[in-house]
């Protein structure tokens, strides 16, 4: 059985032995796709990684793109998802240099949908995928260029 693992909104990361998904045509992508619906059928996905994707997407779409990304995933797989800890960027907002705390905020805006609409606390984060019916196997929380950052692993149910 071969793995499927997607990398979603992989952009020009893109990883070897897996299925690297992103909106754009770009070098590397195996499938041009909205992660918003997948092309996949339900419980056909083993786990997929979502990397400084889930911030593009408004306060009222998480629950619905959480949601579609439950139902390709079988159960027992699981979302690694790593993205801008709000809570602790607002907490330190003074000491991170000011480009760094802006593409933190409101993204580094270098194409149409490179822009942030969310920020998530830890808190919030594991919410949203406890309501999509996701275990929370791990958190961590670390530094990356000055910024806080979240990486969320869920297991789905």
């Amino acid at each position: 059985m071969i793995n499927k693992i997607l990398n979603l909104g992989c952009g020009e990361s893109t990883m070897t032995g897996m299925i690297n998904v992103d909106i754009r045509h770009l070098p590397g992508v195996d499938i041009v796709a909205d992660v918003r619906n997948l092309p996949f059928k339900d419980c056909e996905i083993e786990g997929m990684v979502s990397r400084n994707l889930i911030e593009h997407f408004g306060r009222y779409e998480i629950e619905e793109l959480l949601q579609e990304w439950a139902r390709v995933l079988m159960i027992g797989g699981y979302v690694k998802i790593e993205t801008v800890d709000g809570g602790e960027t607002m907490s330190n907002w003074k000491n991170i240099p000011e480009d760094n705390l802006l593409d933190a905020i409101l993204g580094a805006q270098t194409y149409p949908e490179n822009f942030h609409k969310m920020i998530f606390t830890k808190e919030t984060l594991i919410r949203y995928l406890e309501k999509a019916n996701f275990e929370i196997k791990e958190v961590n929380q670390f530094i990356a260029r000055e910024i806080p950052r979240i990486i969320i692993i869920g297991i789905k149910k």
